[in-house]
């Protein structure tokens, strides 16, 4: 497994991974370690990890073009990576996440030909993607190298079925559609009175947003509702935030500038294994992404799943297909970010238990029922399945199992 973003710290690679390894699979994970602060090999989840340090700390927002040239050779150590590692086995699994993974991945497979099979783990629309950083040149040559490299890929796995359906479009290829979501027994038992208790949060109304401060997200809409309620000197709401630090610094700098800091809470980096007792905590989870285009349109982040998980309704964006989701399923409110709307969607649902307790129970109920990782789990177990199965039909290799 390869992925170009630090495998400790990215949720939806590691549960594969997780997955994979309680499975029986021998997996190896090679990932770049863009902070450079992890171990050149460690142990995670029953997986071997190496951390490949590219130069300096890298951070996307910082530098463009740096990312762009260590993408490119980080390309060049998985596919140095791949031919020493079949030395060593008779076959082998790719699973590639994201485009900036592909490109060494597929040489592999074509240099290495029967002893390889590629999956291709697609995360966001990769031209949309790159168009949002890169412009419009860069992200037609990423589109066209991305569509000419389905020819050797064997099966895709896709965070959600409008990333699935544009790259099967092109080229009908075996495929699944993995939401990064919570399993059951993640959930924790514990009541939100207690959770608020628990965390320092009684008598607030908490609107969490967890996770990295992309520049995806609509966080003026966040700051404008600050302004609004200090305003009308309501002080008994409270923005928390969980993630890195480094990446909601610009909102601590204007809190203090304004005097908002009242309203918000900044936790840092909270471990995996303690977030959903956040949103427990919490009575609204902000999920409001920007329209930079058409990935922004279509990304489910997993901040949507775990909501639902733990009964907190969900606020995202109108026109995206996580407005869609939340429509389908009754399990949050849908805002339109050019109106200003949202201080007072607060207010509504922070005075309306009942409206709340409703959205609750209709995103528990879609947990159940759609988006929880028991569920993606077997998905990609099935999708394994059908890979290997092409390798039992060979003569060399007909004493497999699956």
């Amino acid at each position: 497994m390869v992925v170009a973003n630090t495998f400790a710290t990215d949720t939806r690679v590691r549960r594969e991974a997780r997955a994979l390894a309680s499975e029986g699979f021998d997996l190896e994970v090679l990932c770049w370690d863009r902070q450079g602060r992890r171990p050149f090999t460690e142990s995670i989840d029953g997986c071997r990890v190496r951390n490949i340090r590219l130069g300096k700390t890298t951070v996307l927002v910082s530098s463009k073009l740096y990312y762009l040239i260590a993408a490119v050779l980080f390309q060049a150590v998985i596919l140095l990576w791949a031919v020493r590692r079949i030395s060593s086995t008779r076959a082998l699994v790719l699973h590639a996440h994201d485009f900036n993974t592909l490109i060494a991945c597929t040489a592999a497979r074509l240099l290495l030909r029967e002893r390889v099979r590629l999956i291709y783990d697609c995360h966001e629309l990769t031209p949309g993607a790159y168009e949002e950083w890169y412009g419009p040149l860069v992200s037609g040559v990423v589109g066209r190298l991305e569509l000419a490299a389905l020819r050797w890929i064997d099966a895709i796995v896709a965070a959600n079925e409008a990333i699935l359906h544009y790259l099967t479009h092109h080229k009908p290829i075996r495929g699944a559609v993995l939401y990064t979501c919570p399993a059951i027994r993640e959930v924790p038992e514990i009541e939100p009175l207690d959770a608020k208790a628990k965390l320092g949060l009684r008598g607030c109304f908490v609107v969490l947003f967890s996770g990295r401060a992309r520049q995806d997200y609509d966080l003026d809409m966040l700051l404008d509702a600050a302004r609004d309620l200090r305003r009308n000197n309501l002080s008994d709401i409270r923005f928390l935030f969980t993630g890195p630090p480094e990446t909601v610094s610009f909102l601590e700098t204007v809190a203090v500038n304004e005097g908002l800091q009242s309203l918000f809470d900044f936790r840092g980096w909270v471990p995996g294994e303690d977030l959903l007792l956040y949103y427990r905590a919490s009575d609204l989870c902000f999920a409001v992404t920007r329209d930079l285009g058409m990935n922004t349109k279509i990304l489910t982040p997993i901040k949507l799943f775990e909501s639902m998980a733990c009964g907190v309704p969900v606020v995202v964006r109108d026109g995206t297909l996580a407005a869609d989701i939340v429509r389908r399923w009754c399990c949050g409110v849908v805002v339109d970010p050019t109106s200003d709307g949202f201080p007072a969607e607060l207010i509504s649902l922070r005075d309306t238990p009942g409206k709340i307790e409703s959205l609750a129970a209709s995103g528990r109920n879609a947990f159940r029922q759609a988006y929880n990782w028991d569920l993606m789990q077997a998905r990609l177990f099935g999708l394994y399945g059908e890979v290997l199965s092409t390798w039992c039909k060979m003569p060399e290799y007909r004493t497999c199992e699956v």
